[in-house]
């Protein structure tokens, strides 16, 4: 059966749906859309043979097969005690080794026999083998694998934990610890892809928070892998996808690249941060990670990483790095106490300058009064014309001296004052001569 892309969104949205739910949409598809109802309306009916959807391109691949129940069945070591999921892709299990060599609690995902058909277990293998290969500690480690009546199984870590949304809800996270979750995110799926393993499932759902705080990946989506063949020759796959995380090449039935996986982290980072301010940091981090053209968007989820960890610091981020003044506010974020000392330091050394400028030019004009004071004692001392000089007596030159520097404008009064009372002859009139001169020099 092959469907169209609106056909296979409206597949998704019904199979998130309780049975209630998914009867009450299906009667209000028949009104709407006829031609989709009928194509269907068969998926959706229980049936005890295996059902089969097949989506082509990179449609997604659902095959929900609710028979498939294992609870207490003793599968090769492992017994299996409880069912922890279910979803399109398979059914997880609680499970324990039953050998008694090791005491390890570990979660067992049995892929849908359908799929196994559809994809061939050489190729699921090859996925999981991938996923072995996976070591870091924010990403679900595959230990095992194995074929169980047709259907491939995954033995994987078990993870205690909650998922993000729910995490979330229980929790109030300030900004450096939402971004220090997210930044273990971003580590993890950066090593998916050096390992040439794309996630293309990330959602909240897929995300576990452990009691350390710590979030783990799981279900990785084993029918993807990057890998630069697939394109060339023009290979297929299925693809299983979340309306809302998953990016748009993916719901269109596009090649799946690192980006792809790099937009849905974009989705979850406003997740995390709901309400952002317009023009921040996350603002404009989350607008380029979730681009609608893949080439839009970071080249890498390292870039994104990288951005996230100069935020924690308080470094410019890469996108605005070239604005000079929002590099020197991160600066002054980043190290205050330098920085107000550094100011200090600045702000004091202008004033010395500016000080020792203003003195400066108040000797240079002091400098100046006195040599026209010379200059006026001098002439006339020496340029009085006739006999005039010898009639003159040194304190009626004094008093002409004085006259001319009180009617000397260029002369500050201050000035003035100075030179008037180191005029002053040691005389009994003395102090009344300072008293005159002191009001004569008032403005």
């Amino acid at each position: 059966m092959q469907l169209g892309t609106s056909t296979t969104q409206v597949f998704y949205r019904l199979l998130d749906l309780n049975e209630e739910e998914k009867q009450q949409a299906l009667q209000q598809l028949e009104q709407d859309d006829p031609e989709v109802y009928r194509a269907l309306t068969p998926l959706m009916q229980p049936q005890e043979s295996e059902p089969l959807t097949e989506l082509l391109g990179f449609h997604a691949h659902h095959a929900t097969d609710t028979s498939l129940d294992l609870v207490g069945q003793l599968i090769d070591k492992y017994q299996l005690t409880h069912e922890l999921g279910r979803g399109g892709m398979g059914v997880v299990y609680a499970a324990y080794r039953a050998d008694e060599t090791f005491e390890q609690q570990l979660a067992i995902k049995f892929i849908q026999p359908s799929l196994t058909k559809v994809l061939g277990k050489k190729a699921l293998f090859d996925e999981a083998q991938l996923l072995a290969r996976l070591n870091h500690p924010c990403i679900a480690k595959v230990f095992d694998g194995g074929v169980y009546q047709d259907s491939v199984y995954i033995v994987m870590e078990q993870v205690d934990g909650v998922t993000l949304d729910t995490y979330l809800k229980h929790h109030t996270l300030d900004q450096t610890a939402k971004l220090t979750l997210f930044l273990q995110l971003c580590q993890a799926v950066e090593h998916a892809h050096h390992n040439q393993v794309l996630h293309a499932d990330l959602k909240p759902e897929n995300i576990l928070i452990d009691h350390a705080q710590r979030p783990k990946l799981l279900d990785f989506n084993l029918t993807q892998k990057v890998s630069d063949q697939a394109k060339q020759q023009g290979k297929t796959g299925l693809v299983a996808f979340s309306e809302h995380y998953a990016s748009p090449e993916q719901k269109s039935g596009g090649y799946l690249t690192q980006q792809s996986d790099l937009y849905s982290l974009g989705k979850i980072l406003q997740l995390l941060f709901p309400h952002m301010k317009k023009r921040s940091d996350l603002c404009f981090i989350a607008e380029k990670a979730t681009q609608a053209i893949a080439e839009q968007r970071y080249l890498s989820v390292s870039e994104l990483r990288v951005d996230i960890e100069n935020m924690l610091a308080c470094r410019p981020i890469s996108l605005k790095q070239h604005i000079p003044l929002y590099s020197t506010k991160r600066l002054i974020q980043r190290r205050p106490i330098p920085t107000v000392l550094l100011t200090l330091l600045v702000m004091s050394g202008m004033l010395f300058t500016s000080t020792l400028i203003s003195k400066n030019r108040q000797l240079q004009q002091e400098k100046l009064v006195a040599e026209n004071m010379m200059y006026e004692v001098t002439s006339l001392m020496f340029h009085t014309k006739g006999n005039e000089t010898a009639h003159l007596s040194v304190n009626s030159m004094l008093e002409i001296t004085r006259r001319r520097i009180l009617s000397n404008p260029e002369i500050p009064k201050h000035i003035k004052q100075k030179m008037l009372l180191a005029m002053i002859t040691p005389t009994p009139e003395k102090h009344a001569v300072e008293a005159n001169c002191q009001e004569n020099c008032q403005p």
